[in-house]
């Protein structure tokens, strides 16, 4: 009998093991499948001005053309209209005390991302063809501020319309490119920076992770340049490769409506084609940023049926020439799996430094938040897609009034070119992008 409960009680055991390990296995297996969080950063539209305050002093001028890039932040850290943080930088771009104090809030809530995107526009606004050693210099700058608060993270950078040798909007020449993807280096991995340096766009791999950078110059309203037709081919070629499986992609200026002026951003027929192919890889592309039009924005892209299958978030700038609060943005993602499970973008109320005061050192500590600031289940098309349809139904405006919060970043600010409860539908709905 004593036998018998032994042996009972060595199978209970047994079993018990059996049991804790097969769980422990489980629990593993989930846990890789399900992947860790991780945290990268998202930038974009810096717009750094190395005139800012003395546009027409050419004594400087002629200074930061003969001087070291390490000589500039002597200078700026010494100069009282580029270290000075107050509201007088409301619509203007970035002087040395933004771009500083962003890197600086950037460090401090997040040392270690994953990776850093900047969605484009480095140059300042109404900089000129003849300032193209200005430019190449104001690059390499920023390039080399954010080395310096991140060494060795990798960083993904997209061009902007204004990121160009040329005018606004003008197609970036051979020089442009390479000195570009020289700028970021080794941030830039060297196969991606060859990449850039050949065509223009290029990819990179992180983790699980592949981000397409794709330039969006090419594909700009009004323009007719023939490598458009070979970048779609080889957006849709590296969407098709059996080997990918979560892609990111990244670009400046965004596909739709530009509901500022009622035009399209881009030629008809790439958007068309853009969007297709969105849709039919949708189940790879588990994230699109843009940026462009400094505020706080997203798209929703529509397969055949009308159903929402993907998205594309715009993010705020850290320059305010738009009348908006300087803001960066910490994604959440899932590092299996590389869908978004938070975004917090964090932003600096300038407003709230009177122009008769200055600081050089500032706190970005007010937010907006996704999926809660527009009070969505999860970060994806068919959540987004679902608040535009109540923001409409939503006669009390409540819905309206978070939208508003979250496209300004915060800002009170009155201007001609924010949203307003008048023109939210031609904002929302207008973002509608639908497979034909």
């Amino acid at each position: 009998m004593k036998n018998i409960k032994d042996h009972s009680f060595r199978l209970s055991v047994g079993l018990l093991i059996l049991m804790n390990l097969f769980f422990s296995v489980s629990c593993y297996s989930q846990t890789v499948k399900e992947g860790a969080t991780e945290k990268c950063l998202i930038v974009s539209d810096i717009h750094f001005n190395p005139l800012y305050g003395t546009p027409k002093d050419t004594t400087l001028k002629r200074k930061l053309l003969t001087s070291s890039i390490d000589e500039w932040k002597t200078y700026f850290e010494n100069s009282a209209a580029q270290s000075n943080i107050n509201a007088t930088l409301l619509y203007q771009d970035a002087n040395y005390g933004i771009l500083r104090s962003a890197l600086d809030n950037m460090k401090t809530r997040l040392p270690h991302p994953a990776f850093i995107i900047i969605a484009g526009d480095f140059i300042w606004h109404g900089a000129k063809p003849a300032d193209s050693v200005l430019k190449k210099k104001t690059i390499r700058f920023i390039a080399q501020l954010f080395k310096e608060h991140f060494p060795g993270v990798t960083i993904i950078p997209a061009m902007g319309n204004n990121d160009t040798y040329g005018a606004d909007y003008a197609l970036q020449d051979a020089k442009f490119l390479n000195d570009f993807a020289d700028a970021w280096a080794p941030n830039l991995p060297k196969g991606p920076a060859n990449e850039l340096k050949a065509q223009g766009y290029y990819t990179c791999t992180t983790g699980n992770l592949k981000v397409i950078v794709f330039n969006s110059a090419l594909l700009n309203s009004g323009t007719n340049y023939p490598q458009a037709d070979n970048m779609l081919n080889w957006l849709q070629a590296n969407l098709a490769d059996a080997k990918t499986k979560n892609v990111w992609l990244l670009t400046h200026i965004p596909p739709g409506l530009n509901v500022y002026n009622n035009s399209n951003f881009w030629n008809a027929d790439p958007t068309q084609t853009f969007i297709n192919t969105v849709v039919k890889y949708a189940s790879k592309v588990k994230l699109s940023i843009a940026s462009h039009t400094h505020f706080n924005d997203f798209r929703v892209f529509y397969n055949w049926s009308n159903e929402p299958v993907s998205y594309m978030r715009i993010v705020p700038s850290i320059c305010s020439n738009h009348g908006n609060n300087p803001s960066f943005e910490i994604a959440e993602f899932n590092s299996a799996t590389s869908r978004v499970t938070r975004e917090t973008s964090y932003y600096l109320n300038l407003a709230a430094i009177p122009k008769d005061e200055s600081v050089t050192q500032a706190l970005w500590g007010d937010i907006v938040t996704l999926p809660a600031s527009l009070e969505l289940g999860e970060i994806n098309a068919l959540h987004l897609s679902k608040f535009m349809d109540d923001a409409k139904a939503d006669k009390s405006l409540l819905l309206i009034d978070d939208y508003t919060k979250f496209y300004t970043v915060g800002t009170n600010i009155d201007s001609s070119i924010r949203i307003s409860r008048g023109s939210y539908l031609k904002y929302l709905k207008a973002d509608s992008l639908k497979a034909k």
